[in-house]
C-alpha cells in the first residue's frame, strides 16, 4: 500500500528504510553519500579551511536533506507520557542533525479520521471537526510547553492531506493492486484494526484486553500478499531497516508466516475520506494515517518541491505497537 512505498518507487526514488529502536530509518540512494561518509566530509572540509560554526561539525558545504517524523496521534484523548517520550526522542535527533548541518525537516501531527474520535465528539455533544480543532490546540500547546522543534504539524482533516491520500489510492488502484471483496472476521474497535483469531489472547485483543467485534462487510482490499518476497528481499538487502534486531526478526516471521490482503476501506461510515472510486466507502484509517508522511511534503499537490527534496524519509520514530503498519504495510 505504500506510496512512499518503501519498496515501491515514488517519483522515481526508491525508499530504503530502517527502524532504530522506536526509530524507523531508511538509507538514501548511494549517490547522495550519507551517514558514515558525513564524518569524513566534515574532517575533509575542516582540512580545507571550510568554516565550522562553533565547532559543532557543521560546515557551509553541508546541506544534505534529513527527514524525520513521529507517529501521528489520535485525538480521542489528551497526550500522555508515552506520546511525549516519542516526541522528545525525535526532537533530540532533529536538533542534533541540525547542529551537524543537515537540512533537517521534522514533522509531527494528529490522526483525526477515527471512529473513536467521532465517538468522543458525539459523547461531548460537539461537531467532530470542531472537536478535532479543539484537541489540536491541546496537543500543540503541550508540544510548545515541551519546546519540541517540529517544522510542520499535519492534520489528517486538512485538504492537503485529503488530496495526497486520494492521489496515492488512485495510483495504487491504477497499478492493479486494489480489488473489491467481502471481509468477514474480527475487528478491534480500540485498535481500529482487523484482527485474526490466532493473534488473540484468551479471546481478547492483546493490546486493549477487549473482545473484538465480528463484522461482515464489503470492502476494497490491497493485494499485500503479492509483496511477501519483495518485502523479505528489501529487509535482507537493507541491514538496519528495522531496529532493534528483535523487532526485525518479529516482522520477518510475520511475513514468512504468510501475508493476507488487507482491507483499505470501510462501508457504512461517513467520518473519513471518501473513496475516489466508490463514495459509499471511506478510506480505512490506517491507509489514511500513514500517508501523512508524504502529505506533509505536498505529495499529490501543485507544489511537490518538498516531496522531491526530502522523500524518502530518513527516520520514523514509532512505538513497537504500530510496527507492523510501518514495517509491512507502509513499505
Amino acid at each position: 500500500m505504500n506510496g512512499r512505498a518503501r519498496g515501491r518507487t515514488v517519483k522515481g526514488r526508491r525508499a530504503k528504510s530502517m527502524t532504530e529502536g522506536r526509530v524507523r530509518k531508511r538509507k538514501r540512494p548511494p549517490k547522495s553519500g550519507r551517514t558514515a561518509a558525513r564524518a569524513r566530509e566534515t574532517e575533509a572540509a575542516a582540512s580545507r579551511g571550510v568554516r565550522d560554526e562553533g565547532g559543532t561539525g557543521r560546515t557551509d558545504s553541508m546541506s544534505e536533506p534529513f527527514y524525520i517524523t513521529t507517529a501521528i496521534d489520535y485525538v480521542n484523548q489528551k497526550p500522555h507520557l508515552g506520546t511525549a517520550y516519542e516526541k522528545i526522542g525525535a526532537d533530540c535527533m532533529a536538533r542534533y542533525m541540525r547542529l551537524r548541518g543537515y537540512d533537517t525537516r521534522f514533522v509531527m501531527g494528529n490522526d483525526e479520521h477515527s471512529t473513536n474520535v467521532e465517538k468522543e465528539a458525539v459523547r461531548r455533544g460537539m461537531d467532530t471537526l470542531e472537536y478535532c480543532r479543539e484537541m489540536s490546540g491541546v496537543f500543540t500547546g503541550t508540544w510548545k510547553a515541551l519546546n519540541i522543534s517540529y517544522d510542520d504539524f499535519i492534520h489528517t482533516t486538512e485538504e492537503r492531506h485529503i488530496r495526497s491520500v486520494t492521489e496515492l489510492f488512485s495510483r495504487i488502484e491504477k497499478n492493479g493492486y486494489i480489488y473489491k471483496g467481502r471481509y468477514e472476521g474480527l475487528y478491534c474497535e480500540s485498535c481500529e484494526e482487523f484482527i485474526v483469531e490466532k493473534d488473540l489472547e484468551g479471546g481478547l485483543c492483546p493490546r486493549h484486553r477487549t473482545e473484538p467485534r465480528k463484522i461482515s462487510e464489503e470492502n476494497y482490499f490491497f493485494a499485500l500478499s503479492r509483496f511477501e518476497e519483495r518485502l523479505l528481499e528489501h529487509i535482507a538487502g537493507n541491514p538496519g531497516f528495522i531496529r532493534p534486531k528483535t523487532r526485525e526478526n518479529e516482522i520477518v516471521n510475520v511475513i514468512k508466516g504468510g501475508l493476507q490482503d488487507v482491507s483499505i476501506s470501510r462501508s457504512g461510515i461517513t467520518w473519513g475520506i471518501p473513496l475516489p472510486i466508490d463514495p459509499g466507502h471511506v478510506i480505512y484509517v490506517w491507509f489514511d494515517a500513514l500517508t501523512n508522511y508524504i502529505s506533509a511534503l505536498g505529495f499529490g499537490g501543485d507544489d511537490t518541491s518538498l516531496f522531491e527534496r526530502y522523500w524518502p524519509a530518513d527516520v520514523h520514530v514509532i512505538g513497537k505497537d504500530i510496527l507492523r503498519f510501518h514495517a509491512v504495510y507502509w513499505p
